[in-house]
């Protein structure tokens, strides 16, 4: 089983960069990122890890970099992930998640 970033992930991945590099530099952003994408890489060995998403069915929601990120994925031949963010923000919604699940690879 794959892990595959959809077109929003892949975004919201490049926007973490960017900030962490403007406030404390390669650094900073190298290690913040590692920590996003290392906990998903490992969902190959065990995709279900994660809890359900309670707001929208067959969506589940990650836990990373010390609870800093919520990382929204679905499994189904592959692992995708269709979101990545900061866990203070207000929930995602249900149509939010089935929207960017349309976008593509």
């Amino acid at each position: 089983m794959r892990v595959k970033f959809l077109d929003q992930a892949k975004t919201d991945l490049m926007e973490h960069n960017q900030y962490y590099r403007e406030v404390g530099g390669v650094a900073l952003a190298s290690k913040m990122l590692a920590q996003i994408k290392a906990p998903v890489l490992a969902l190959k060995d065990n995709p279900e890890i994660a809890q359900p998403y309670e707001l929208a069915p067959g969506i589940r929601r990650l836990v990373v970099a010390r609870g800093a990120f919520l990382v929204f994925y679905r499994v189904s031949a592959d692992i995708e992930v269709l979101h990545i963010r900061r866990s203070e923000r207000m929930p995602v919604s249900a149509q939010e998640l089935e929207s960017l699940s349309n976008m593509t690879e």
